[in-house]
């Protein structure tokens, strides 16, 4: 019997459209019958074009899953036109709500990719996967021009492989911005964008589908937990994050 898994991609936009690609392809082919989830409560605009691969406007999520699901009929491809927000969120949060919980959204077993460009939002994932017993949740971004990291969280039997990255990054207990998804429609519009770059979206996302390979499809040990590119230099820096490691560190 073939295994099956459960891609979880929050966020569908500059990383996002990249990575999409490529998970739904390994899902077809390696894992035939699993499912890719697609999350992503914003719209894709003229403005998008440039750094994301659309065919029209639209919800993200929607319209992402509607190109893909006629070309990959053995993954069974479904869009959340929903933000993701923490589960201690105070506004309404049903089926109707453009507004998913963490918690709702993930679940045993799960391989969630966190590719918002928000700590806040990334946070909340880390933390409602950190309650769970076994799950993977891969995070990545660019902070500016051709520079990029990536990041793998990883739990089993109710303990961590590797470690929250917390522990390296206090912008993940105490994130410098807030969750789009906890914010109104005209706060949400005054966000600035980043200064991300074509190239170095679609390198975090080969990084990402590279880890992927290793640890999920190859069930290699997630060493080189964090890894940090320049592609400006051509040149890489990975780092062990598992508790073993930490450990080690500690009684050095």
């Amino acid at each position: 019997m073939n295994t099956t898994h459960r891609f979880v991609v929050v966020g569908a936009g500059g990383i996002g459209t990249w990575l999409i690609a490529g998970l739904v392809r390994m899902l077809e082919w390696k894992y035939p019958g699993s499912g890719l989830i697609i999350v992503d409560g914003d719209s894709y605009e003229e403005k998008n074009k440039e750094r994301q691969d659309f065919t029209k406007l639209g919800n993200k999520a929607v319209v992402k899953a509607s190109e893909l699901v006629s070309q990959f009929p053995n993954t069974t491809i479904i869009p959340v036109p929903k933000w993701v927000v923490s589960d201690d969120f105070s506004g309404v949060v049903d089926d109707e709500s453009p507004k998913i919980t963490a918690s709702q959204l993930i679940r045993e077993g799960d391989v969630v990719f966190a590719v918002v460009d928000n700590f806040a939002a990334r946070k909340i994932i880390f933390d409602a996967a950190s309650k769970l017993a076994n799950v993977d949740v891969f995070t990545g971004g660019n902070d500016d021009d051709l520079f990029g990291s990536i990041y793998h969280y990883q739990r089993r039997d109710f303990s961590d492989v590797t470690v929250h990255p917390g522990e390296f990054h206090p912008e993940y207990h105490n994130p410098p911005d807030k969750n789009p998804g906890e914010l109104s429609c005209q706060d949400r519009a005054e966000i600035e964008g980043g200064t991300q770059l074509l190239a170095t979206n679609m390198a975090v996302a080969a990084n990402l589908l590279g880890r992927v390979q290793k640890t999920i499809v190859n069930n290699q040990s997630p060493e080189e937990t964090e890894i940090y590119f320049d592609l400006g230099l051509g040149k890489s820096e990975p780092y062990d994050r598992t508790t073993q490691s930490l450990y080690n560190t500690i009684n050095a």
